[in-house]
C-alpha cells in the first residue's frame, strides 16, 4: 500500500508542476521580463474645468480640477506589452474622473465624465476639440439592486431639463514620452 502512495505521489507531483504551477508562473512572472514602455517626462499635472448647466429648470456651476498622476507600469494581458498606468481625482476630493451633475431620485444620478488621465497627460495626442466633440456627454446611471444602466443624453436630456450651457477644460499638455 505504502508503495502505491508512493508511486502515485511520484506521478502525480511532476504533473501538477508541468500542467499547473508552470503555466500559472509564466502567465503571472512573465510581466516582470518585460521592456517598461517609454516614461512620460511629465508625471503630474491639474487641469481646471468650469462647467455650467441647468437641470429641471435650476442653474448650477461646478468648478473643480481633475489631477493626474503617473503610477508605474502595467501589463495588459498575455500577449501584451507594457503600459503607462495613470490615476486621477478630483482637487475636491472625488476619485476617479466621474462628476456627478445630480441625484434625481434614489436610484437615479447624472454624470459627467471629465475626461481620463492618458487625455490630459498628453498620452492620447489628440486635440481637446476632437476628445470632447466624442466625450462631452452627461449620461443617466440607475442602479436597480445588482444592475447598473447607463442610457445616454438623447434618451432622458428633455425628460430631466438637462442641457448643457458652457463648459471650460483646460487642454491637454504636451508630454514627451523617453
Amino acid at each position: 500500500m505504502r508503495n502505491k502512495i508512493v508511486i502515485a505521489l511520484c506521478i502525480c507531483v511532476p504533473l501538477l508542476i508541468v500542467f499547473v504551477l508552470l503555466p500559472m508562473g509564466c502567465i503571472f512572472g512573465w510581466g516582470k521580463y518585460l521592456h517598461d514602455p517609454p516614461r512620460p517626462e511629465i508625471t503630474y499635472g491639474e487641469f481646471p474645468f468650469r462647467i455650467e448647466y441647468e437641470l429641471q429648470g435650476e442653474r448650477f456651476v461646478v468648478e473643480d480640477t481633475v489631477i493626474c498622476e503617473f503610477d508605474g507600469f502595467g501589463i495588459g494581458g498575455i500577449g501584451s506589452p507594457k503600459y503607462c498606468k495613470w490615476k486621477s481625482r478630483l482637487a475636491s476630493g472625488g476619485k476617479g474622473n466621474l462628476l456627478i451633475l445630480g441625484i434625481l431620485d434614489n436610484t437615479k444620478r447624472i454624470s459627467l465624465n471629465v475626461g481620463v488621465p492618458e487625455y490630459y497627460m498628453g498620452q492620447m495626442g489628440i486635440s481637446s476639440d476632437e476628445y470632447w466633440h466624442y466625450n462631452l456627454k452627461a449620461f443617466l446611471r440607475e442602479y436597480t439592486g445588482s444592475f447598473d444602466f447607463v442610457l445616454f443624453p438623447e434618451e432622458w436630456y428633455d425628460e430631466y431639463g438637462f442641457s448643457f450651457i458652457s463648459w471650460e477644460f483646460t487642454d491637454p499638455i504636451v508630454n514627451t514620452f523617453k
